[in-house]
């Protein structure tokens, strides 16, 4: 891949007045109300993940794969970045940018275009999550073009200038959304996808500036919100918090920039929640002008910032703050069956799995019996009589 702080400039003083006006944007930004944080490296990745280019939860494990070759998942240890399992596809993608899925599927995104001569071939591969378990990989193809597109014309060597590349995708309920990488603008696009085979248009639905280069993207489901990551022209990585939004029209409610102060270089193209608060990304392996960053897995914790945005939720967007269990009364936690919820008032319980799935609810009941539930983490969050939420984790033995 070819990026633009790939780009060798004639002399380092480009690349430090370059970096100075980035630096001074930012801070202008921060003073707008833009957040900073740092995110923590959890450990450096095995070499094989070099170009690790998306990151989800999966049969209880934390995944990545790389964006070219066959798709392989690789579970990783989320205290050591050490690669714990893997599983092979047999997918052969071209340019593999992204994974999303359903309770089904997984979807492949095929859609990275950033080359010389632009793809005429841009499609989402879809395989049944029983197959993958079973060893008979039988992919279905969504095939795509944008709304716009015209290969012939958005083209050249060297920079990628094309406002259709794509790295971020998310599955909803009906429709699978994408999110261009724009070389040229630094905004992003929002377009749909059906979730059926067949060959389509993608029609984009709403345009944020980014300032960057979109990368990655997970969804909350239960929160309303969607994450995004990314990272600048000299690759200083940022998420982006959409939240508050309906009917999945991600940009039409409150939005939250934080920029990752961990330095240039940082090729972040990943994104995955560990919970409502926390979430893991990883970067690619960056060697270029002198910076020398590993591929690495991070964890993002924010818990402040989220907190900050549901405390501050007058509108009633549904933003979960995150409470140890104990704090609030969710026994016993480990369970094998039955949560009991030590408060009144209780108005509604939902449950949702380490991907943000609901995967049941009840209406003013104080016990929540998850004994048909897979063992794992859980997220049961409590809407109680006098308008408050609150959310904490449940592990189902």
């Amino acid at each position: 891949m070819v990026y633009i702080c790939d780009m060798k400039w004639n002399g380092l003083l480009l690349l430090i007045g370059l970096t100075v006006s980035v630096v001074a944007a930012n801070a202008q930004q921060l003073d707008d109300g833009f957040q900073s944080v740092q995110a923590q490296v959890v450990g450096t990745l095995d070499p094989l993940l070099d170009n690790t280019s998306s990151l989800f939860y999966w049969e209880g494990d934390l995944w990545t794969c790389n964006d070219h070759g066959e798709v392989v998942f690789h579970a990783l240890d989320t205290t050591t970045g050490a690669i714990l399992r893997s599983v092979a596809t047999g997918v052969m993608p071209n340019d593999m940018e992204e994974v999303a899925q359903d309770d089904a599927y997984f979807y492949l995104g095929d859609f990275g275009n950033n080359h010389e001569l632009l793809r005429t071939d841009l499609r989402v591969l879809r395989f049944l999550k029983s197959d993958l378990l079973s060893g008979r990989i039988r992919p279905d193809t969504i095939a795509f073009e944008y709304e716009g597109y015209d290969p012939s014309v958005v083209k050249g060597k060297g920079l990628p200038t094309t406002d259709f590349d794509c790295e971020a995708m998310v599955a909803g309920t009906d429709s699978l959304y994408l999110f261009s990488k724009q070389w040229g603008s630094y905004q992003t696009v929002c377009y749909t996808l059906p979730k059926q085979p067949g060959t389509y248009t993608a029609y984009g639905r709403d345009t944020l500036d980014v300032q960057g280069m979109v990368t990655g993207a997970c969804l909350l489901p239960g929160a309303r919100m969607l994450a995004l990551c990314g990272y600048n022209i000299i690759c200083q990585p940022f998420v982006w918090l959409m939240y508050g939004y309906e009917n999945n029209r991600f940009f039409g409610g409150g939005q939250l920039r934080i920029d990752l102060d961990n330095g240039i270089g940082l090729q972040v193209e990943s994104i995955a929640k560990a919970d409502g608060r926390r979430f893991f990304l990883t970067n690619e392996h960056f060697s270029r002008m002198g910076f020398e960053r590993p591929a690495q897995l991070l964890s993002l914790d924010l818990t402040d910032i989220i907190t900050q945005l549901a405390v501050s939720d007058t509108g009633g967007v549904g933003l979960p703050v995150l409470e140890e269990p104990e704090q609030w009364g969710l026994q016993p936690n480990p369970t094998t069956g039955v949560v009991e919820i030590d408060r009144e008032g209780v108005e509604l319980v939902e449950v949702m799995d380490a991907a943000g799935r609901l995967m049941m609810s009840i209406q003013r009941g104080r016990q929540v019996d998850i004994s048909g539930l897979p063992g794992g983490a859980y997220v049961v969050c409590v809407t109680f009589a006098d308008g408050s939420r609150r959310c904490g984790k449940v592990v189902k033995q």
